[in-house]
């Protein structure tokens, strides 16, 4: 009876995980967090199905990679949430809004909510100057650099204010080609950084790598994209803590 309920647990999670990372797939979002999570899923409902017809060694091993797999998550998860719940100290910085995916014209739900994010802080402190960074990828019809400061001037932000950064296709080259913009312009060199939660631990330690003091703003991720947005950044943090971007290696101030 025992041997039955665990069966049934291991699949009802594996049912759970796949209609989790299932769930935003029909909004076009696809990624390594959804792929992961569906084949952890799969192996979840695998493993509740014939787990009593594995032999007791491989039933072993595998409980010592969900042990590990667990502990990691939790270790990136640990970090995430304590860079998320800092409040900017900070009375004079520059706003580094972080790009994200455009459809044409329009920011994705993700960008939308960063734009908001920033919108907000701006308004709060009219002293503050911002970067819009991020170039343009497939499918975009102008840079996410340009669509942020054309969302921010429709919210209200002037366009003095307002500088942009059209060149990175990476968070390492968001901050790196900001820092040029920033020198040039002659902007205040400690940074405050807006991304969503989950992506605000590795930006501000590639930003810490690469010499630049750095506060955040958290843009909140909708429930639904949460685990696979979470799931996928865990992988680029285990990238970025063992083969950081080779920008990092370099002093942003040698880039100007």
């Amino acid at each position: 009876m025992k041997r039955a309920a665990l069966s049934f647990l291991f699949s009802a999670v594996g049912c759970l995980l796949i209609y989790v990372f299932a769930a935003p797939i029909p909004a076009r979002i696809f990624n390594v967090g959804n792929a992961a999570g569906l084949v952890l899923g799969a192996g979840f409902l695998l493993y509740g199905l014939l787990r009593t017809k594995l032999p007791e060694k491989l039933r072993k091993v595998l409980r010592i990679g969900f042990l590990a797999g667990v502990l990691l998550l939790a270790a990136e998860g640990f970090f995430m949430i304590r860079q998320a719940a800092v409040t900017p100290q900070k009375e004079e910085a520059t706003l580094v809004i972080l790009g994200c995916g455009i459809k044409g014209d329009t920011p994705s739900l993700m960008l939308r909510q960063r734009i908001n994010t920033a919108a907000a802080y701006l308004k709060a402190h009219p002293d503050l100057k911002a970067v819009c960074s991020g170039g343009q990828g497939p499918g975009e019809n102008l840079s996410e650099g340009a669509c942020i400061r054309r969302e921010l001037l429709a919210a209200g932000i002037e366009a003095e204010r307002l500088y942009v950064e059209e060149t990175s296709t990476s968070t390492s080259e968001n901050l790196f080609y900001s820092m040029e913009i920033i020198r040039r312009e002659g902007l205040c060199e400690d940074l405050i950084i807006v991304s969503h939660e989950f992506h605000l631990y590795r930006a501000c330690h590639m930003a810490a790598r690469m010499g630049i003091r750095s506060e955040s703003v958290a843009a909140e991720t909708p429930a639904w994209l949460f685990p696979t947005f979470f799931l996928r950044e865990c992988f680029a943090i285990l990238k970025e803590w063992v083969l950081p971007d080779p920008l990092e290696r370099l002093p942003a101030q040698e880039g100007v």
